[in-house]
């Protein structure tokens, strides 16, 4: 993969963790909570969360299945935050 499309992908991965993030603080979700329904142990939740700091990708679990939980996680948190916000 070249440079170039390494710091997209790697955005793109910046972007999801923020988002999620943003959403899960919304309904003030707690670290293990986040692990669990990411389906992550802390040690890879962590790895995730370096790449917010520059860290590379972790290899495992796969981008892609992160980046899937992610979306899929985010949206059903928006809902929730939405129903408790009024």
């Amino acid at each position: 993969m070249s440079d170039a499309t390494q710091r997209d992908v790697q955005d793109i991965a910046r972007q999801e963790l923020r988002l999620f993030l943003r959403t899960a603080q919304q309904i003030d979700m707690d670290t293990d909570r986040l692990c669990r329904t990411l389906r992550l142990s802390r040690d890879d939740w962590q790895r995730w969360l370096g790449v917010l700091h520059d860290a590379p990708l972790p290899a495992h679990p796969a981008l892609p299945v992160v980046l899937r939980h992610l979306g899929f996680l985010t949206n059903r948190l928006d809902r929730a935050a939405r129903c408790v916000g009024g």
